[in-house]
């Protein structure tokens, strides 16, 4: 009897990974789970590693012995589009673990989608925050287009999409150009997405608070006002159909110069990946037109994936080695549409007597009563799924009751405009005792003298807060309102923590109150000297759930509805830090009644140093940092009216040196406050340009 075949695939994004071991006849034996693999976030050496972890957890599920290869191994992973780099993750997998697989393939997850799809040919169009497409034709020849970032395409995606909403709002207002339809709902959505009351206040979206994740989200609000009938927002996702419809185009010309006939006589296979395909029906009109216009001469069976990708990932490990591995293509994925070319550019027009594009959501009826029973079967299997899946909302629905939006305010300046005091910073906390006492970071409540805290609980109601205890060395600190009875937040333990465990952050970002995002635990293991925080032998949550400004003190909570940390800081997109919940329950078993004195110079910022992974990942996210920059710390806050806020430093200056001597980590700023009097040079690197500046420190 021959031994049984194994071959793995792995599915992996920038948040989360998926692997599973299928055996000779194309039966899924062993699964697990994992954080993000993308290896220009983390490094390679950790990608292969996270790896390794996922295909230990995946064989142990399957029963199959660690010192036995699997006969293959796939990965398809988000990043993996350049082939040397891609030959040195599969390397450091084989050096991680000798007996992984015998062979060991790596590609990009655009490949995944496709050989789990289309495994004999065709196109992967992914439409999600971004855009980006790919045709293979049956012979092994591949051709791309798009996926060039939302500076220079985009097209189609959920950001582009949005950005092109709020442009021609601001485009129709000053009368640049009229738009084709009322822009008054569309304004509304962008003015509730953004929290914006005038077009002057989304001018930091575009530049200090930009976020692509969170600009890309408008899209959702404008796919609702879509289906609601909004003329302007039927145009723009019709625009964005036509604009994905066009990738389909290009590649199918490319495809047939190349070939010089048609490659794809049977027709071509789209898998479509990503969030916007969620609204076909409001893309369709501009699609169809598009493919029409372009004359392009291929039938296009358009699908959605059911399962995941490291399917794909599996199959494309075993071709590698010559192996046919078996698949049900109905269990991979589901046509719902079908388009014909040979309808005479008719648009919505009939074949045969049947709406081009029959196929859609169900395969295989034809008569309008079977359509509408099939359509009946399905929204009966999907009824009930929102109350058995939400399960963010149900954490939220415990947890946020307890969620407080904190204001630091200066009781000696007034705002010019508004005549009440000024704000000097703003951050979230949360309620541990139901007598008022609540939780959150120190650097959102140690201010200058004559500070004034203020306290917006979740009913909307206002009070003043009075800080009883602080300790800057773990950065946590309590403040209690004159208020009792109040909701509490249970407190979970951060010990049994595990990366790839969902999360939900909570708090109230740019003074947004109960704000919520959700993501996975990346690492349990972050050191407190990494992040610059002395004297505290501490170790810190790394997530990807967004943390921004204002998210500073909310709780960090798992999906019991308990909090296992305390949001910190973010670094870039898909780096924050929080502070593990065990070290918050040492906190408060040793609070006193009156926070301890500090006579220490400092100079007002939040910091964090900048590790090789760190210094890469801001240069893949700013191409026009210094290409020299080899050590230094990253200003992550400023706080207004402080030491550096008036020297000039900002938030994103990268410290290189102070009074001429390198700065490697925080510990170097802290000495050099320490042992230096006076005013501090300070040297540091803003964008493209090298700037110094004269900080003075004070006593505090």
């Amino acid at each position: 009897m021959e031994p049984t075949r194994y071959f793995g695939g792995v599915e992996g994004g920038g948040t989360h990974s998926n692997l599973v071991i299928c055996d000779g006849l194309g039966r899924v034996v062993g699964r697990s789970r994992g954080p993000g693999t993308n290896h220009w976030s983390m490094g390679i050496d950790e990608c292969a590693q996270r790896v390794i972890t996922m295909l230990h957890a995946a064989k142990r599920d399957a029963g199959i012995p660690l010192d036995t290869p699997l006969d293959s191994l796939g990965l398809t992973l988000s990043g993996c589009e350049q082939e040397s780099s891609n030959a040195m993750l599969a390397a450091r997998v084989r050096e991680k673990d000798a007996a992984c697989a015998q062979a060991v393939y790596v590609a990009s997850d655009t490949a995944g989608s496709l050989f789990t799809g289309a495994p004999n040919g065709g196109m992967v169009l992914i439409a999600g925050t971004g855009s980006n497409s790919l045709l293979r034709t049956p012979d092994g020849h591949q051709y791309g287009c798009g996926g060039w970032g939302y500076l220079f395409g985009d097209e189609g995606g959920a950001y582009w999409i949005a950005f092109r909403a709020v442009k021609t709002v601001f485009d129709d207002m000053d009368g640049l150009r009229p738009a084709p339809h009322d822009t008054e709902l569309v304004w509304a959505a962008v003015r509730e997405h953004f929290r914006a009351e005038t077009r002057a206040d989304l001018l930091p979206y575009a530049s200090t608070l930009f976020d692509k994740s969170h600009f890309a989200g408008l899209t959702a609000k404008l796919s609702k006002l879509a289906e609601s009938g909004d003329a302007m927002s039927q145009h723009l996702f019709a625009d964005a159909g036509a604009a994905l419809a066009a990738h389909v185009a290009a590649l199918a010309e490319r495809a047939q110069r190349a070939h010089g006939a048609v490659p794809f006589r049977g027709g071509v296979r789209v898998v479509c990946v990503g969030s916007v395909w969620n609204s076909w029906h409001a893309l369709r009109p501009g699609a169809l037109n598009q493919l029409a216009a372009r004359r392009v001469k291929f039938d296009l069976e358009l699908v959605r994936l059911r399962v995941s990708s490291a399917m794909g990932a599996a199959w494309l490990a075993a071709k590698q080695v010559d192996y046919d591995l078996p698949r049900d293509d109905t269990a991979f994925c589901e046509v719902f549409y079908t388009y014909r070319s040979d309808i005479n550019g008719k648009i919505n027009g009939t074949h045969n007597g049947i709406e081009n594009g029959i196929t859609e959501n169900v395969v295989g009826y034809v008569s309008a009563k079977e359509r509408l029973n099939a359509a009946k079967l399905i929204s009966d299997k999907l009824a009930g799924r929102r109350d058995q899946f939400n399960f963010i909302a149900d954490v939220v629905a415990v947890s946020a009751p307890s969620v407080v939006y904190i204001e630091i305010k200066d009781s000696r300046r007034t705002d010019p405009y508004t005549g009440e005091s000024l704000t000097l910073s703003n951050g979230s906390g949360f309620i541990v005792k139901d007598d008022g006492l609540i939780l959150t970071n120190a650097h959102v409540v140690v201010n200058k003298p004559n500070a004034v805290v203020k306290v917006k609980l979740m009913d909307g109601s206002n009070h003043t807060g009075f800080v009883e205890d602080v300790d800057l060395k773990s950065d946590l600190a309590t403040l209690r309102i004159p208020m009792k009875n109040l909701p509490t937040m249970r407190l979970g333990s951060s010990a049994d923590l595990k990366p790839g465990e969902w999360v939900v952050a909570m708090g109230s970002p740019l003074a947004l109150s109960n704000t919520v995002t959700a993501g996975v635990v990346s690492s349990t293991q972050r050191a407190s000297e990494e992040l610059g925080l002395r004297g505290k032998d501490m170790v810190y949550i790394q997530t990807d759930a967004p943390i921004t400004f204002g998210n500073s003190g909310g709780p960090l909570v798992n999906l019991d509805g308990e909090a296992i940390g305390i949001n910190s800081m973010k670094v870039t997109s898909g780096i924050s830090f929080a502070i593990p919940i065990d070290y918050v329950k040492e906190f408060l078993a040793k609070s006193k009644t009156k926070a301890p004195p500090v006579s220490k110079r400092y100079l007002g910022i939040t910091m964090l140093s900048l590790t090789d992974n760190i210094l890469m990942e801001l240069r893949m996210r700013n191409p026009e940092m210094p290409k020299d920059i080899e050590h230094g710390i990253l200003v992550w806050k400023v706080i207004i009216g402080s030491p550096a806020y008036n020297g000039g430093l900002q938030p994103g200056d990268i410290v290189t040196h102070i009074n001429g001597t390198p700065v490697r980590t925080a510990a170097d700023i802290y000495a050099a406050l320490e042992s230096t009097p006076g005013p501090l040079t300070v040297d540091a690197v803003r964008g493209r340009a090298r700037v110094r500046l004269t900080v003075t420190p004070e006593m505090h």
